[in-house]
């Protein structure tokens, strides 16, 4: 992929350091619309505060790479880490690696695996919930019907009895 616009080694840099464009602006502290408007549209330059939030968080980063693409994107011997997730209870905490050759990193907390267990076991009960009430429902449709059957049995059996 060739670098030869600041908005194009952003890009790079999103790519190479984040799962998403929305993942990286997280790590960042900026908006996604942010990140996706700089690393998408040619005429949108990234502001300067946007660029010290990169090269202050991603320390590897190399910030004369980055404002001029002369050089390594990454300072030297400090190319990202391969697969990374986080799996303490605070953000950017120490990662644990897996090398099968691509670079992602999934931030994720404690709280946030939590808070989306508890959302699922929220989903989980209340679809319980609707099986159970719909079991009911057809249940009593079963019941329905063999009555309406009865009856209709009932109605023949008089209308063909010999007066």
């Amino acid at each position: 992929m060739s670098q030869d616009t600041i908005n194009q080694r952003l890009k790079f840099l999103v790519e190479a350091l984040a799962p998403s464009g929305r993942a990286f602006s997280e790590l960042i502290g900026e908006s996604p619309t942010n990140t996706h408007n700089y690393t998408s549209k040619r005429n949108t330059e990234p502001r300067a505060a946007y660029i010290q939030k990169v090269v202050s968080h991603f320390k590897n980063v190399d910030a004369h790479w980055l404002l001029t693409g002369e050089g390594e994107p990454f300072k030297e011997g400090t190319a990202p880490s391969q697969n990374q997730t986080n799996i303490s209870g605070k953000k950017n905490a120490v990662n644990v690696a897996s090398g099968n050759g691509t670079a992602t990193t999934n931030n994720i907390t404690l709280a946030d695996c939590e808070k989306e267990r508890d959302s699922y076991k929220a989903q989980l009960e209340k679809a319980q919930r609707e099986v159970e009430l719909l079991t009911g429902q057809v249940e009593t449709q079963k019941s329905l019907i063999e009555s309406k059957q009865q009856l209709l049995d009932f109605l023949r059996g008089g209308l063909n009895r010999p007066n």
